[in-house]
C-alpha cells in the first residue's frame, strides 16, 4: 500500500467533496425534471380520461406518471445523502486542519531530510 501524506489526503477529501457536491446537484436536477415530466404525464393521462379514450391507454400513462414521481423521489432522497456526504467531508478536512495543519508546517520547515521522518516518529 502506498504512504498517503497529510497534504495528499487533504487534497482527495477536498476533490472528492467537490464532486460529490457537483454530481448531488446534477441528481438534484434529474429529479426535479422527472417530477415535472411526471405532473405533464398526469395531465395528459387526466386529458385522455376526459377524450374517453380506452382504460389502458389511460392506465399505462397514470403508471408512467407514478414510477416517474418515484424516479423524483429516489433522486432527490440520494442528493440529500450526497449532501450529508459532503458536509462530512468538508467537517474531516476542517477537523485535519486544526488537529495537524501545526504539523505539517513544522515537517515542511525541516532544513534536514531525514528529520522529517523522525518528527513524525515522536508524534
Amino acid at each position: 500500500m502506498a504512504e498517503t501524506t497529510y497534504r495528499e489526503l487533504r487534497a482527495k477529501v477536498q476533490a472528492l467533496s467537490r464532486l460529490v457536491a457537483r454530481d448531488g446537484e446534477t441528481i438534484r436536477e434529474i429529479g426535479r425534471r422527472a417530477d415535472q415530466n411526471a405532473q405533464a404525464v398526469a395531465r395528459v393521462a387526466d386529458q385522455l380520461a376526459t377524450l374517453e379514450v380506452d382504460t389502458l391507454t389511460t392506465g399505462e400513462a397514470k403508471d408512467v406518471a407514478r414510477i416517474m414521481r418515484g424516479l423524483s423521489t429516489t433522486a432527490i432522497r440520494v442528493a440529500s445523502a450526497c449532501d450529508a456526504v459532503v458536509g462530512a467531508a468538508r467537517t474531516a478536512d476542517a477537523q485535519a486542519r486544526r488537529t495537524h495543519e501545526g504539523v505539517d508546517e513544522q515537517v515542511g520547515a525541516q532544513p534536514v531530510p531525514m528529520a522529517r521522518a523522525a518528527f513524525y516518529t515522536q508524534e
